[in-house]
């Protein structure tokens, strides 16, 4: 058959939010303070628009995402209003010479389905999805013949799941702090097995509805030496017992741990990437943002102004590592911190000084009147308090103060933080000394005061029943990872390579349950072989393990796309390995695309040479059927904060800066369209 060229979205990522349809993400980028979708691009009232510009490309497939929330508001209650749009949409697609491929559950799900049954761990979730889907395929299956049950399965795992080098969860609905380990891994299971039933009863009741659909599912993929894949894939094998799995993925959560000086840090500590790798985060307390400080009376209005001038930033902090991109015609000017900062600007050293508001606005309490915090907020901020990687115990703790909840008799003291507070019967707390409001010793009385003082505090309380046996060190940007650091951190990037070599969760083992090659209490007698195509979704990969470039691997999963490793080669690997695991079956590559930028390649040079690899691959005998590009616009990329670094966009929209949300094509777009006609298979 001729090869399907098209785009791609995610109902959360597009759709504007609707209190009436909050999803099980909806929830968790409120609690976690991550950025709301919002209006998203408006794709619900505006999909003609966007499905004019994929046909104007000369797509011939368009991939869309049902939300489950919209179409099931409430238990066992389905709108047929929500479904009769979703009809509309599918037949503009089809009325645009184009092939509708539609996901089921793409990340996200009901409240209801959460709250009320587990969600996707639940007993009841395999015949909730059933039902789900045979509502959606009575509605669309008429015109839709390709369908996805679940986006990136093997990827849900991780809302149980917390490897040790992330701060927290990577996606809902994560666990509380206090779950270890073994909690974490039995989630896993009960996941996993979830996941593979209700793929077989989803794909069921689709083929009721039509016969000849052709249903399957897009794991997420990564390019790994071809020797290391394979070994991964034997290994997963060969685990036959929950034990030998827990055993495996323990290594996943599991790291050495050692206390530094202090037990916690509750210091302005932005949560990020790079922290995340030697910290464990708590939820978040405060949301701030990067903002501008200028002397009074400056012109300086907000970004804008900046360029041609120098702008002053903290070495260590965030605003150092995104000055560029939020200010890209300035001069940088490192400093040591804000009162040498301060000092700058007082001597016209510098013209504006980059920072999180929540410390501007400190600072101007110092000395009122003298300075002005202007502009637009440029980069949303989350504070959180950070502990040593792996002590849940004390985590747990910190979070019931965070969230206000009651108290509660402490955990099993296992985790050496939590040990040794109780054992010394005083909390050690690394705190701002600085910042009127937040941290803050008055020079005069020496009394400390501020939020974060006032929630360390609260935790003294709640392990030690009194509230001022805490110990406070000052800490100033940039010295608080430090401050929780031992010596086990110089192991971490050889635990982080040994990982992946040893985790059996880094095996392809969506597709081994595919062939049925796990054991039936991880995928049960009868979910094997429940696939009409082979979906892949392919981004990054690396062609050794070396511990740079694994760094970036790891990193590009979590969020750091702009510094992802960029192997084209892989494309191929991937697909060939695909069709060599399921002979006979097609395949379809439902999702690769770029950022602006990766690794140092445009978006459009990405996608010349990824659709090549593709192309070569189908020539070398991969029945390749389709390949979709990720995506058609800019989108909310999962509560990131919308920037260069996370704009999958042919089209670009300005999320944030536009109200018209207007679509801009891209160089990537005119790369694109002419892939899809030189190609001479569409």
């Amino acid at each position: 058959m001729s090869l399907l060229f098209g785009v791609a979205t995610a109902d959360h990522q597009c759709e504007a939010y609707e209190a009436a349809w909050e999803d099980v993400r909806d929830r968790w980028e409120r609690e976690q303070k991550l950025t709301p979708r919002g209006r998203a691009t408006d794709f619900w009232v505006r999909y003609r628009e966007d499905v004019e510009l994929a046909r104007g490309l000369g797509c011939t497939a368009f991939r869309l995402s049902v939300a489950w929330a919209r179409v099931e508001p409430s238990p066992g209650v389905f709108d047929a209003a929500v479904l009769d749009h979703y009809r509309e949409l599918v037949a503009a697609i089809v009325a645009a010479g184009m092939e509708p491929v539609v996901t089921l559950m793409h990340y996200t799900w009901p409240l209801h389905v959460q709250d009320g049954g587990g969600g996707l761990i639940g007993d009841a979730f395999p015949e909730r999805f059933a039902s789900y889907a045979a509502e959606v395929a009575r509605a669309l299956a008429s015109d839709v013949r390709w369908w996805l049950t679940f986006n990136e399965p093997d990827q849900l795992i991780y809302g149980y799941l917390k490897p040790w080098w992330q701060g927290e969860y990577r996606m809902p609905p994560g666990l509380p702090a206090g779950a270890g380990t073994a909690e974490q891994l039995r989630c896993v299971r009960l996941a996993m097995r979830n996941l593979f039933l209700a793929n077989a009863r989803g794909r069921s009741v689709i083929k009721a509805a039509r016969p000849d659909a052709m249903v399957g599912a897009n794991p997420f993929l990564l390019g790994l030496p071809a020797w290391l894949q394979r070994f991964l894939d034997w290994r997963a094998t060969r685990l036959r017992t929950e034990g030998d799995w827990d055993a495996s993925g323990r290594r996943r959560a599991w790291h050495p741990r050692g206390g530094g000086r202090v037990d916690l840090v509750a210091a302005t500590l932005s949560a990020t990437a790079e922290r995340g790798r030697v910290l464990d985060f708590s939820r978040p307390y405060r949301l701030t943002s990067l903002r501008l400080l200028v002397p009074a009376g400056s012109p300086v209005e907000g970004a804008d102004g900046t360029r041609g001038a120098v702008v002053a930033v903290v070495r260590g902090s965030t605003a150092e590592t995104a000055v560029g991109q939020l200010l890209p015609g300035a001069t940088v000017r490192p400093v040591a911190g804000y009162d040498a900062g301060l000092d700058d600007l007082a001597a016209g050293r510098a013209t504006a000084l980059l920072g999180d508001d929540a410390i501007l606005t400190g600072l101007t309490a110092r000395d009122p009147g003298r300075w002005s915090v202007v502009g637009e907020p440029l980069r949303l901020e989350r504070y959180v308090v950070g502990v040593a990687t792996g002590d849940a115990g004390l985590l747990q703790v910190v979070d019931e103060v965070i969230a206000g909840s009651p108290a509660r008799p402490l955990p099993e003291p296992r985790c050496p933080g939590l040990r040794r507070v109780l054992r010394r019967g005083r909390l050690r707390a690394g705190v701002r000394a600085d910042v009127p409001g937040l941290g803050f010793r008055d020079p005069a009385t020496r009394e400390w005061s501020g939020q974060e003082i006032e929630l360390v505090r609260e935790v003294a309380a709640r392990l030690l029943g009194d509230r001022d046996r805490v110990d406070f060190e000052p800490l100033s940007t940039g010295q608080q990872v430090a401050a929780l650091s031992s010596w086990t951190r110089v192991l971490d990037p050889l635990l982080r390579a040994a990982d992946l070599v040893l985790c059996a969760l880094d095996s392809n083992w969506w597709y081994l349950g595919m062939q049925g090659r796990l054991p039936g209490w991880l995928c049960p007698p009868g979910c094997e072989g429940q696939q009409d195509y082979v979906g892949v979704d392919y981004y990054w990969g690396i062609r050794n393990i070396g511990i740079h470039r694994l760094r970036e691997l790891t990193d590009s999963i979590a969020g750091d796309y702009a510094h992802a490793p960029v192997w084209p080669a892989a494309m191929r690997r991937v697909l060939l390995r695909a069709a060599e695991m399921f002979p006979g079956l097609p395949v379809m590559v439902v999702e690769n695309g770029c950022v602006t930028v990766a690794g140092g390649v445009p978006r459009a040079e990405y996608l010349r040479m990824h659709v090549r690899e593709a192309l070569r691959a189908r020539a070398q005998g991969v029945p390749l059927v389709g390949y979709l590009c990720w995506t058609i616009t800019s989108n909310r990329e999962w509560g990131l904060a919308f920037g260069p670094s996370n704009d999958f966009g042919l089209y670009h929209i300005e999320l944030d800066a536009d109200p018209a949300l207007e679509r801009v094509g891209t160089p990537a777009a005119v790369a694109y369209r002419e892939l899809i006609e030189s190609s001479g298979t569409g």
